[in-house]
């Protein structure tokens, strides 16, 4: 009788082991994200900005393009990011940062004065920020991402009898404007693209793990006591 109450014992702590092993792992789901930041709002799901900003704050549209921002960190788009300007005329009432299967909801009541630093996404799995897949900025006034009529630009060279430069014309919006051919290259940083397909970084495959871990105890509990049953 002895033998079968160690084995009951045996697999009451095996089940227990399971329990304590999992409960990290489930304490954090998709359907409850946690933000990390008091400033900030967690919420699962994905949201872009020129779809949602009217749904997040009623009246406004995106003004991420109006912002100063960096973000640095592991990742593609970084980990932290840092807002430390706003175009004049805009006026910002919501930051939202993504990553993994969630979003951090920074509202600018909470976030006070310029600069905003150290945003990011909410906590994952390692008990760290996601990575950011993207992020943008809600607000009220008027957008350098309002799209624009691209404006007609005509270059011809002309090549003289002597060893002048060549020169240019280009004519814009109907006038002229003569000279030497240059070249001009503009690089803008702006926020990753938006897209509701995006890449999750920021997987909870824990659960995974604590289903293995008990299978594998229990088995091992069962294996035990029918060996002592055999012996008894």
């Amino acid at each position: 009788m002895s033998r079968y109450i160690r084995a009951s014992v045996a697999l009451a702590s095996a089940v227990a082991g399971v329990v304590l092993f999992a409960a990290p792992a489930f304490a954090q789901s998709d359907d409850d994200p946690v933000s990390g930041d008091d400033r900030a709002t967690a919420h699962s799901g994905n949201v872009v900005g020129e779809k949602d900003c009217a749904t997040l704050y009623p009246g406004s549209h995106e003004v991420t393009a109006d912002l100063t921002a960096t973000a640095d960190g592991e990742g593609e788009n970084g980990t932290y990011l840092d807002i430390t300007a706003v175009a004049d005329g805009v006026e910002v009432l919501g930051v939202i940062v993504k990553g993994g299967n969630a979003y951090n909801q920074y509202d600018v009541t909470a976030l006070g004065d310029l600069p905003w630093l150290d945003l990011h996404s909410p906590i994952n799995a390692s008990g760290k920020p996601a990575a950011i897949s993207h992020w943008f900025a809600c607000g009220i006034g008027e957008s350098t991402t309002t799209p624009t009529e691209p404006t007609e630009t005509t270059t011809t060279t002309t090549t003289t009898t002597d060893d002048s430069t060549p020169a240019t014309t280009t004519t814009t919006g109907g006038s002229e404007v003569s000279g030497t051919e240059t070249t001009t290259t503009s690089a803008d940083v702006a926020p990753a693209a938006q897209d509701e397909d995006l890449a999750a970084t920021g997987f909870n495959g824990g659960w995974l793990v604590a289903l293995a871990a008990g299978l594998l105890l229990a088995g091992g509990a069962v294996l035990t006591l029918l060996r002592i049953r055999a012996r008894s």
